[in-house]
């Protein structure tokens, strides 16, 4: 299905723009083109639209306020921030607000094409982390493919995203995969869609003779590493290409800030991780390599 697509911005030249690139790159159909922000404000809780892309600043209502009234109301619709800003508290703010990327101006038809994609995926993440107990085709090798050759791709997908987080050389990265693997397994060959991490610590201590408990604690070690790395790359390049891909898939985003706030020392805690959100995000990315 097509996905439905706003544009709100006050310069109707930026609007044309972008409806123009959306279009060409057959990114999905422009339903709706704003220029304020209480009239999008109302235009957009009736519209049904998946992808919104809203400038920063706006008559009416900026466009933070915008997109924290609009999530308020429970809409599923995935924010993109327009904007020339580049003041590094207005951009937390906007991140805060609930936006998942920030297209920069001047427009980047590149750019533009690059972020909507990106989005589009994250939209597939959430999809497949609610049917992810539902369902266990996710975890099939494709029929047309040789096992093999499917799963070896597969342990290469996941390493690579280990090598982006600088965690490969971890040891805990290693029962990470480990884990992805039982889980797979778990899904293919019984009828249980759901599963809890702490019997895929059990499993993973019988099959290496370790304690459990040892286990965890290499994971969520490992996770927090990539936790830390991330949040470096983040406070030295805030559209770093690695930093805007797994910051939201991985991580939740405001304990990516929060980690970035203990580094620059604004903070005496560090980010929080979610175990499970890490993995099935790790899954998620590697099924979805090309």
């Amino acid at each position: 299905m097509e996905l439905r697509l706003a544009i709100v911005d006050d310069d109707i030249t930026i609007q044309k723009i972008l409806a123009r690139i959306i279009t060409e790159a057959e990114l999905g159909t422009v339903a709706v083109e704003c220029g304020d922000g209480l009239e999008a404000e109302k235009i957009l809780q009736n519209s049904q639209v998946d992808i919104a892309l809203i400038d920063m600043l706006l008559p009416g209502q900026d466009g933070v306020e915008l997109i924290k009234i609009l999530r308020a109301q429970g809409m599923n619709t995935s924010f993109i921030m327009i904007s020339q800003v580049k003041n590094e508290p207005m951009i937390t703010r906007a991140y805060e607000s609930g936006i998942e990327f920030f297209i920069h101006k001047p427009i980047n038809a590149l750019e533009v094409v690059s972020v909507i994609n990106r989005v589009k995926e994250s939209r597939k993440l959430r999809q497949f982390m609610s049917l992810i107990h539902q369902a266990t085709s996710h975890y099939s090798a494709p029929a047309t493919e040789p096992r093999q050759t499917s799963e070896a791709k597969y342990k290469a997908a996941i390493y690579r995203t280990f090598s982006d987080l600088g965690i490969i050389g971890e040891t805990g990265a290693n029962d990470i995969f480990l884990m992805t693997e039982l889980i797979g397994m778990n899904q293919r060959h019984t009828s249980e869609t759901s599963y809890q991490l702490n019997e895929l610590y059990g499993q993973l201590s019988q099959k290496q003779s370790l304690d459990a408990k040892t286990i965890e604690q290499r994971i969520r070690r490992a996770i927090a590493k990539a936790l830390q790395n991330l949040a470096n790359l983040g406070a030295e390049d805030y559209y770093n290409e690695k930093f805007q891909n797994y910051s939201t898939s991985l991580f939740d985003f405001k304990e990516v800030r929060q980690e970035m706030s203990f580094i620059n020392g604004k903070s005496n805690y560090h980010g929080k991780i979610n175990v499970k959100k890490f993995i099935e995000g790790i899954i998620f990315a590697a099924k979805h390599t090309n």
